[in-house]
């Protein structure tokens, strides 16, 4: 189960349920840039995704290792788009789609196979501190994390071929995005992920995590303990 929060002013409705809920907790105000979903206490871990494209995207990743329904919904969306964006460009060079390129994969489901895993992707190691404070909250809820450094930026193919591996794990996974400026990392992650990814960039309250385009689904969270707040209730179903 995840709540959909739709307040606005304070929200205070994604605040308060995401500090006594179980469960992962989602705002999408309905008026749109409304920063004081950012801005909560440790405790109120509600996530933030403005547009409602990206808040179905990102529910259908999440629920894709449970749902062969969902997932096979997931998987069609994700290829649709590819394909569309491989057939223009072949239109436009009068080339064929070169297919040995990385892509994603589709989720294998588990059965609880392998317990919940959180990744923690940075486009550098010179922000160690903030992910070491991430896999730190999140080892306080019991949850196992794994730090990968790829960059959107320099290593576009790197971070295609880390997003597919993950696709493929036997277990609950969610991606913890945390880059700089722009964030360009967590956008590619979410556009090609069959799995939800969080944005926590070391630079705190970065508006770049929400000017996504529909499919690039990332939510953000900008506390570390939030972020392993909202892990633990995105796992809770699925982890004793």
């Amino acid at each position: 189960v995840m709540l959909v929060g739709c307040a606005g002013g304070t929200d205070a409705l994604s605040g308060t349920a995401s500090y006594l809920s179980n469960f992962p907790v989602v705002s999408c105000p309905p008026d749109g840039m409304n920063n004081t979903c950012l801005t909560n206490p440790p405790g109120s871990s509600n996530a933030f995704i403005v547009k409602p494209a990206n808040i179905g995207k990102f529910a259908a990743q999440m629920f894709a290792r449970s749902s062969p329904e969902v997932a096979e919904a997931l998987d069609a969306n994700i290829a649709e788009k590819i394909t569309k964006l491989e057939g223009a460009d072949s239109k436009l060079t009068g080339k064929p789609v070169d297919r040995s390129l990385p892509g994603f994969e589709a989720a294998k489901f588990t059965g609880g196979a392998l317990p919940p895993l959180a990744v923690i992707a940075a486009g550098s190691d010179s922000d160690m501190p903030h992910l070491e404070k991430l896999q730190k909250e999140l080892a306080a809820f019991k949850i196992e994390s794994e730090i990968r450094i790829c960059s959107a930026h320099k290593q576009p193919g790197r971070l295609q071929t880390v997003i597919a591996e993950y696709s493929t794990y036997p277990g609950p996974v969610m991606m913890v995005g945390c880059a700089g400026g722009t964030d360009a990392l967590s956008g590619t992650a979410s556009y090609l992920s069959n799995f939800p990814v969080v944005s926590c960039p070391p630079d705190g309250m970065n508006n770049t995590c929400l000017t996504n385009p529909p499919g690039s689904s990332n939510a953000f969270i900008c506390k570390p303990a939030n972020v392993a707040k909202f892990a633990a209730q995105m796992f809770s179903r699925s982890s004793n």
